[in-house]
């Protein structure tokens, strides 16, 4: 008797053990719920995209090919429909984190007669015209951007990672390139420039 009263008090006391460890165990992974859902709420950002009047829209046309060298230095003028010419700022509103990742692109505005992309010049720069990657070795055409990871409608102009409290400047300029064969007809090329954080 006293064999069977002493198992059903170790039975006893190993249900009790574990009934304890499982209550301990459900309070730490709810804990661990709450505070992570609660972190994970307040990790947030917003981009802030400003430009400088009338160039978040650049146009350009076919009255004026130039070369490459005239087309780097090219600066605002009120006339934008021969040459596409924009000053715009990134900034952010974070929360949570420190950093995010970001896409600059370009999707095509519809026009009567589009020009050919492969001769439409893209070169961009900091606010300070020394030009970011990807524009340093030469100048590509619209045709040789890459397909935008934000929207598959747009081209990348550029991504980097924008710290918090960061703000970055560029100067994107768009021309016709001077191998652009003469012609009497009127085409022009337009774009809008949107940004985007990633993932």
């Amino acid at each position: 008797m006293k064999i069977f009263h002493r198992l059903r008090e170790h039975r006893t006391l190993f249900i009790s053990t574990i009934l304890i460890l499982i209550a301990i165990f459900s309070f730490i992974f709810c804990l661990f719920l709450y505070f992570y859902s609660n972190i994970d709420n307040t990790k947030n950002a917003a981009l802030v995209f400003s430009y400088s009047e009338n160039s978040n829209g650049l146009e350009v046309d076919n009255s004026m090919p130039i070369t490459d060298t005239l087309g780097k230095q090219l600066t605002f003028l009120a006339d934008q429909t021969k040459y596409g010419y924009s000053e715009f700022s990134i900034s952010s509103t974070m929360e949570g984190i420190k950093s995010v990742n970001y896409e600059i692109y370009a999707i095509p505005v519809g026009v009567a007669l589009e020009l050919p992309t492969d001769y439409v010049k893209v070169y961009l720069t900091d606010a300070d015209d020394t030009p970011m990657e990807g524009y340093i070795s030469s100048v590509p055409t619209y045709r040789d951007l890459k397909v935008a990871d934000a929207n598959p409608a747009g081209k990348k102009i550029y991504s980097g990672v924008l710290e918090k409290d960061e703000t970055k400047k560029f100067r994107l300029r768009i021309w016709l390139s001077d191998t652009y064969p003469i012609t009497t007809e009127k085409r022009s090329f337009k774009i809008l420039l949107y940004v985007k954080v990633m993932d």
